[in-house]
């Protein structure tokens, strides 16, 4: 496969010394160089952070939702998951990607995986039969949740009523056929 390099544009920016020093320091404990780590910075910018903002994301650490999710029965998770994947998982795709199809709701899926480390991101297909596994350490009530989410929202958005979910307490997969 031949790598074809994206054009780029070369920009100075102005920087505290402080800042600049936390940055130095950070890419020398990633063992990258300054300019990835500012790159990478920007890509989370573009992919997510100005998208979160706009959506009103809030952010959780893994325990208090843990102690969250366990306040509330199985069947509350379940249809609190239903309601946001009718609701919120369409607005999201469409905020973030303006457009529905299979593709960018793969995409969203993915950048919400990659962005909140609530789950790793995994898919197989064969172009019609679609496989998404997300592994977590968060618990069974975090699978009920955020795997009916994405069910009711696959079916929803994709009109796929035929999309099959299977959880435990670290796994989630979701099936789905597309004609």
């Amino acid at each position: 496969m031949a790598y074809t390099r994206k054009s780029t544009t070369l920009r100075t920016i102005r920087l505290t010394r402080d800042l600049d020093n936390l940055l130095q320091n950070d890419a020398k404990s990633k063992n990258i160089s300054i300019n990835s780590l500012l790159t990478s910075i920007l890509v989370k910018y573009a992919e997510w952070d100005r998208y979160a903002e706009k959506f009103g994301l809030i952010s959780l650490t893994r325990a208090d939702s843990k102690s969250l999710l366990e306040a509330i029965d199985d069947n509350k998770l379940s249809q609190i998951g239903q309601d946001l994947g009718k609701r919120a998982f369409k607005e999201f795709i469409i905020l973030w990607f303006k457009k529905i199809d299979v593709e960018k709701v793969l995409e969203g899926i993915s950048i919400w995986c990659k962005y909140t480390g609530n789950a790793k991101y995994e898919l197989e297909t064969d172009g019609r039969n679609y496989t998404i596994t997300l592994n977590h350490d968060i618990g069974e009530k975090w699978s009920n949740l955020t795997g009916h989410l994405v069910l009711q929202g696959i079916k929803t958005v994709l009109g796929l009523p035929n999309a099959k979910l299977d959880f435990t307490d670290s796994l989630i997969i979701i099936k789905f056929f597309v004609p």
